[in-house]
């Protein structure tokens, strides 16, 4: 499936920086990943990884929000044709610290049908 393997670049590439990164993975229904980071058995934050599709959702602003509140850091990994939106949206809410990256950014491609 799509997000796992997302899921899989990024956590490698975050572990590549910082080796002593402890991450866990899960999928979650509405096909989008969650990135669990710790750090010396420590919670430090979260990386949400969205899709097309699941960017909508009711409740991905809250999550986002809600951690970010929490002190945590909060990372957004959206495809490139969306962050101007994801982006825009986000900073009209003027809460929380929350970083907007594009998978294309990180160097991880998804998938696409020709």
């Amino acid at each position: 499936m799509e997000i796992e393997r997302l899921m899989g670049e990024r956590a490698k590439a975050l572990m590549e920086n910082n080796p002593d990164l402890e991450i866990d993975r899960s999928k979650e229904e509405g096909d989008w990943g969650l990135l669990t980071l710790r750090e010396g058995g420590t919670l430090v934050g979260f990386e949400f990884l969205e899709t097309e599709e699941s960017i909508g959702r009711p409740d991905a602003l809250l999550q986002y929000f809600d951690a970010a509140n929490d002190g945590y850091y909060v990372g957004v990994v959206v495809p490139e044709e969306k962050f101007d939106d994801v982006t825009d949206l986000i900073y009209s809410m003027g809460e929380g610290q929350v970083t907007v990256l594009t998978y294309e950014d990180l160097g991880i491609t998804p998938y696409t049908l020709a």
